[in-house]
């Protein structure tokens, strides 16, 4: 969200604070208006057809959750539940819409947004689809988690999701993570440094990515 965008959203709204696994968005609810994260993280998941929960995402800092269905006025196609201490400003939907209609500027940041949602989307699947196995998608996983990172060797990353929610990302099964985890371990694709998880080559690992 760009600054300008953010300082209309100060005078607006209340700010809350949230405790971890707090939800926020439920899918199918329709939404009363949009949150605005402004410390923490958010996770992004829907339901399959066959009852397993798909995360599709984190949110951080800058980001608005339940966007497009404001816009839409369709109900919320995901559900966003909070992965620790977060501090989430809420915008009624009426207040927002005003603001939309009455800044054009207001508008087109909107659409950035939403653009850029669709893109990130369409580019996350992408990854998962050529993805062959559960293997490839889980090396893709942990090699986005430090794609920032300029470095190739001792990448480090907090390793605090858990093999549940790694499969939820991946779309397999929590003994399959556990399984492959092992599996880069003994390979010394990754190794665990306390809580944290260390990736000694990128590119070994990017081999079978």
């Amino acid at each position: 969200m760009p600054p300008f965008l953010m300082n209309e959203f100060s005078a607006m709204g209340h700010i809350t604070l949230y405790p971890r696994d707090a939800t926020l968005i439920e899918e199918g609810q329709l939404l009363r208006g949009v949150y605005v994260v402004c410390s923490g993280r958010v996770k992004l998941s829907l339901e399959a057809r066959d009852g397993k929960t798909v995360i599709l995402k984190v949110a951080g800092e800058r980001q608005v959750l339940g966007l497009s269905a404001i816009v839409t006025g369709r109900p919320a196609p995901v559900t966003a539940t909070t992965l620790e201490l977060c501090q989430i400003k809420f915008v009624e939907r009426d207040a927002f819409m005003r603001l939309v209609e009455r800044d054009n500027r207001v508008a087109l940041a909107c659409a950035t947004v939403l653009a850029r949602e669709v893109a990130d989307t369409f580019d996350d699947v992408h990854d998962l689809l050529l993805a062959r196995s559960s293997t490839e998608k889980l090396a893709r996983l942990l090699l986005s988690w430090v794609a920032a990172e300029p470095r190739n060797r001792d990448l480090r990353v907090a390793s605090e999701f858990t093999h549940e929610e790694m499969a939820q990302m991946i779309g397999s099964s929590r003994e399959t993570v556990t399984r492959l985890l092992s599996d880069m371990r003994r390979k010394e694709l990754i190794r665990m440094e306390g809580s944290t998880l260390v990736i000694p080559n990128r590119v070994a690992l990017q081999a079978i990515a």
